[in-house]
């Protein structure tokens, strides 16, 4: 009859966690525009985006300065917590592009 019981109990307990880790991640957007100059944009939800500019070119001196303004950006959203969950890329012709990532916050 115990081991009917510790049983019950553990299937009960496993029945109720579904329900607790169902909580929806907290995401963040991350929209990356590269041409003369780069602009991302960070999306936290509806009403809440902020814009970056980053001087870019094919000069070393810019090609450092984006990757910088870069390891900055996701520098920052890692020490938050986030990590990347999926990436996507449009080119909008040879020398202009999109890309868009998704950061999903570590449990």
């Amino acid at each position: 009859m115990k081991k009917l019981l510790l049983v019950g109990a553990c299937l009960w307990a496993l029945a109720t966690l579904p329900s607790v880790a169902a909580a929806p991640p907290e995401i963040i957007v991350v929209r990356i525009y590269e041409g003369s100059h780069t602009t991302i944009i960070i999306t936290r939800g509806e009403g809440k985006s902020e814009k970056i500019e980053i001087e870019n070119g094919i000069a070393d001196k810019r090609l450092t300065q984006a990757s910088e303004g870069y390891y900055k950006v996701f520098e920052r959203l890692y020490q938050e917590g986030f990590t990347v969950q999926s990436t996507f890329t449009t080119v909008y012709d040879a020398n202009r592009g999109f890309t868009t990532l998704l950061f999903v916050k570590a449990p």
